[in-house]
């Protein structure tokens, strides 16, 4: 289940909920004043491959780098 970020657009507290993808969007009440009058924040992350190059099978063009279903 996915961890989604939320903001509280009464109280601007931040909080966070496991919720299945289908309530995502969902109204959710704040954690801190209960208010109703909240929504989906956009969450960001770091990630650093300390320069490391992988070979990718040849005519591989997908940014997953071959671990995804997608047929590239």
């Amino acid at each position: 289940m996915p961890l989604y970020e939320y903001v509280c657009l009464d109280c601007l507290t931040r909080f966070d909920a496991l919720r299945p993808m289908v309530e995502a969007d969902s109204p959710i009440a704040c954690e801190e004043c209960e208010s109703g009058h909240t929504s989906r924040a956009l969450s960001l992350f770091y990630a650093q491959s300390q320069g490391e190059v992988r070979p990718q099978p040849a005519g591989h063009a997908c940014a997953c780098g071959g671990s995804c279903s997608c047929g590239h």
